[in-house]
């Protein structure tokens, strides 16, 4: 829920720009790695909006997987595992570097112009 409260704070502070139109939508980008449950986002989103000044408005949240390099030969892979990561090239499984997957964050957002 605290995720998802802060969440809707910066959205308060973003929509002040849009002087008083309704926010429509938000898209998250939830990273494999973020160490956040899409499910848990989605669940304290509904318990959280109705009523408020984002009733109504849509979640949307993308899953972002995994992307690491090789610490050894460098190769840019998605890992089918995220505990163990051999490298396809070279099989090194140490000193791998996280390109994409532990980001949590707003991507965009969209407000109702019709009103």
């Amino acid at each position: 829920m605290s995720i998802v409260e802060s969440i809707l704070g910066i959205l308060r502070e973003e929509m002040v720009k849009y002087d008083g139109q309704k926010l429509k939508k938000v898209t998250l980008k939830n990273g494999q790695l973020a160490g956040v449950v899409t499910e848990s986002l989605k669940f304290a989103w509904e318990a959280l909006i109705p009523g408020g000044e984002f009733d109504g408005a849509e979640l949307q949240i993308i899953e972002i997987p995994v992307k690491v390099a090789c610490g050894e030969c460098g190769e840019e892979f998605h890992p089918d595992h995220n505990r163990c990561m051999p490298c396809p090239k070279c099989e090194a499984l140490l000193g791998h570097t996280v390109l994409q997957g532990k980001e949590l964050l707003i991507d965009s957002i969209e407000v109702d112009d019709q009103q």
